[in-house]
């Protein structure tokens, strides 16, 4: 059974097998002070010693605290869409884009709901990050780093030329659902909240896969 405290680490960088697991403690004991104490009163050495490490060891890992956080909005803000479609196979998006889209939507909503996900999100809240202009652009390039899948789908007659851009096609995609996050996949969300914001985001992907698809959107007769 896991220990519910820290573990313990002697000082010294660990093995290259577990350096990815080490990143993530890192990285999830950045969000718990971070959401204590906010991102200024927490301290490269208090994170280190979160998950019983020194800070040389933490400084083989990451160079500072933002590159902490950055790490963190990687996987956990909106460029989650975009390392999303590195899970999936890519041969999906091409023999069923309907389910593609679906599988996204499954993975960017197992990261958000997860604990780290929850804390990021109330971060950004309190913190009054999500009005800042660095999110506002890492949104807007996420959504531009989408374009060239749905352009995919435009030339290849899957969605019509003439619903929009493809940067357009996915911010209409996850634009609710990242609103849904904030509204009821926060920190402190109630079971009942957090199944509301999986359905509201599966019943909006079903909406948005009907009315963009082409092969959804005509009958078998045409």
């Amino acid at each position: 059974m896991k220990s519910e405290g820290p573990v313990r680490r002697r000082p010294g960088r660990p093995p290259k097998t577990e350096a990815g697991d080490t990143k993530a403690e890192l990285v999830e004991a950045a969000l718990r002070l971070f959401a204590q104490k906010g991102y200024t009163g927490t301290s490269i050495r208090a994170i280190a010693r979160e998950v019983g490490l020194s800070e040389s060891v933490l400084y083989a890992h990451f160079a500072s605290k933002q590159d902490i956080f950055d790490a963190a909005m990687a996987t956990l803000g909106p460029q989650g869409l975009v390392s999303g479609q590195e899970k999936l196979d890519p041969e999906l998006a091409d023999d069923d884009p309907a389910a593609y889209i679906r599988a996204l939507v499954a993975h960017v909503l197992d990261a958000w709901d997860s604990p780290s996900g929850r804390l990021f999100v109330s971060l950004m809240v309190r913190d009054g990050l999500v009005h800042s202009a660095s999110i506002g652009d890492t949104i807007a390039r996420s959504m531009s780093e989408m374009g060239p899948l749905f352009q995919r789908w435009i030339d290849t007659g899957r969605i019509p030329p003439d619903l929009g851009r493809p940067a357009d096609l996915a911010w209409a995609l996850f634009g609710p659902i990242g609103q849904a996050r904030l509204l009821w996949l926060h920190a402190d969300a109630a079971p009942g909240e957090r199944r509301e914001a999986r359905e509201r985001a599966l019943r909006h992907t079903e909406l948005f896969i009907r009315a963009v698809f082409r092969e959804q959107r005509e009958s078998p007769d045409g």
